[in-house]
């Protein structure tokens, strides 16, 4: 994988830490300070998280110290800024891991620091305790919405080709099976006629999508489990010019995919509510950093957006971006 320069880790921390001020970090000492480590900082879906933890931060009175990877699934980058959390002596940590089971040594360490943990959006292999806690995605309801979208769209009936399968990933694994199962209980006329496996790169995506689609003349929808997917999904389907035939329903977003959602290209996204999963990363942090019991797995529902429903006053305040809330 490509790594960034010197020069860019440096600015984007300095941007980063810049960025915690309007959270109170000038004043606070670092025992009142939360660090947040996105799976990536600068993403629209990661922003509305951002968005979330400050809102709850003001309230709390804490300040937050927000800090990511500039690349999707840098683990080792989540590793030093979870490392710098625990010599800071902050109070707690809310993570969005990359990985599964690469962090589970840090995220034991700042356990062992002290420090309360909550893990957003995607589970790791550790178990709850004490102060470790989860407030995740409901990967269950997001196949489910894709699934049942896929019954109206189609008229109940057609062939479906699953793009960016990861078996190492539990996120996209989970996705995958519950779209399916719910395909299977519910819409039985649509079939899953390949699964093909990532990650990608979107050069990548829209080749192993251009391929797919040449080998499934009638194929009806691509179900695409990541943003890169949906991305190259909508580049293969118009190198091919089958835009008129083929419908793609896509997991997360960014602000391509929602600039593309207006557009037609792509006819609905399963978006995380990481805004709401912020505000309870926070809550549970506070609520263990006294001593009170917080539930062990919390779980978001994500939200189905189509051109119909994008401008609705509830999904602009769920993608909301603007992180800068006063104390």
């Amino acid at each position: 994988m490509v790594r960034p320069n010197a020069a860019l880790i440096v600015l984007c921390s300095l941007v980063c830490f810049a960025t915690s001020f309007n959270s109170g970090c000038r004043s606070a000492p670092s025992r009142m300070i939360i660090s947040v480590i996105p799976g990536q900082a600068s993403e629209s879906m990661w922003v509305t998280e951002h968005t979330g933890v400050n809102e709850a931060a003001a309230k709390e009175k804490v300040g937050i110290y927000w800090n990511g990877p500039t690349e999707e699934g840098d683990v080792e980058q989540q590793i030093v800024l979870a490392e710098r959390a625990i010599r800071s002596g902050n109070m707690g940590l809310i993570l969005s891991p990359s990985n599964p089971f690469a962090l589970n040594t840090v995220i034991q360490r700042s356990l062992d620091s002290g420090m309360s943990v909550v893990i957003v959006g995607t589970p790791v292999s550790l178990k709850p305790e004490k102060r470790l806690s989860f407030v995740l995605n409901d990967v269950e309801e997001t196949g489910k919405l894709a699934a049942r979208r896929m019954g109206d769209i189609l008229n109940r009936r057609g062939e479906v080709l699953i793009l960016g399968f990861d078996p190492l990933s539990s996120r996209n694994g989970d996705r995958s099976s519950a779209f399916e199962a719910t395909l299977n209980r519910e819409e039985p006329q649509i079939s899953v006629v390949e699964k093909i496996k990532g990650p990608f790169s979107f050069g990548q995506a829209e080749l192993a999508a251009e391929k797919a689609i040449k080998a499934h003349p009638h194929l009806s929808a691509i179900f695409s489990l990541t943003t890169t997917a949906t991305r190259g999904a909508i580049a293969a389907v118009r190198t091919t010019g089958t835009a008129h035939q083929i419908q793609i329903v896509g997991c997360d977003h960014n602000l391509d995919l929602l600039y593309l959602l207006r557009q037609g290209a792509v006819d609905s996204l399963i978006a995380q509510n990481m805004r709401a999963m912020g505000i309870m990363a926070v809550s549970s942090v506070m609520a263990q950093s006294r001593g009170d019991q917080v539930p062990p797995y919390r779980y978001v529902k994500p939200v189905l957006l189509t051109r119909e429903n994008i401008d609705d006053e509830s999904i602009q305040t769920m993608l909301m971006m603007d992180w800068r809330f006063k104390s």
